[in-house]
């Protein structure tokens, strides 16, 4: 069993392939405070058709929410130069936070600016992509370039680069 941090598009994504209930009975699930109460509202369906999701009642039940004290985040915040603050979301920078803070868990997201941050970080190996999050779980779906273990090391890639190079991080 993973323990696994959430990005909003992922929770939207496990919605959008009804595979949500699976996946938090394979894993423990966390969710930042910030995507759950602010970026998870719905998905739309191959029909354009909208759903909601409301996931704040299962909230302690289902999956744990994670919070990070403003000073923390405001401190973390600190550590970056501004090009990569203006590609990232509050959820992103809560759940980064949150990566960075602990051992124990992994953080699966599709955004390539979160992807970056994670090597940049010197975590590569606690970031988690979609589709290895699905392997996991034994599913197996059709998934677009963003899901997929290639896209996740690409930009796992760029962000050690940009890691190696010293930017992105300021200095110490």
């Amino acid at each position: 069993m993973l323990i696994v941090l959430l990005d909003a598009d992922v929770i939207i994504d496990l919605h959008k392939f009804e595979v949500w209930e699976h996946i938090i009975k394979q894993n423990e699930i966390l969710i930042s405070s910030t995507i759950l109460r602010r970026e998870v509202y719905y998905y739309v369906d191959d029909f354009g058709f909208k759903h909601n999701i409301d996931l704040v009642k299962e909230a302690g039940r289902s999956f744990a929410e994670v919070s990070v004290k403003a000073e923390d985040l405001i401190s973390f915040k600190q550590k970056f130069e501004r090009f990569i603050l203006e590609e990232l979301d509050p959820g992103e920078l809560e759940s980064l936070k949150i990566l960075d803070d602990r051992e124990d868990c992994s953080f699966s997201t599709c955004d390539k600016a979160a992807i970056k941050v994670i090597a940049l970080l010197g975590k590569r190996e606690k970031g988690l992509s979609f589709e290895k999050l699905l392997k996991s779980s034994g599913i197996s779906k059709n998934l677009e370039y963003k899901h997929t273990e290639h896209y996740f090391k690409k930009y796992l890639d760029e962000g050690s680069i940009l890691r190696i190079q010293r930017f992105g991080l300021k200095e110490e």
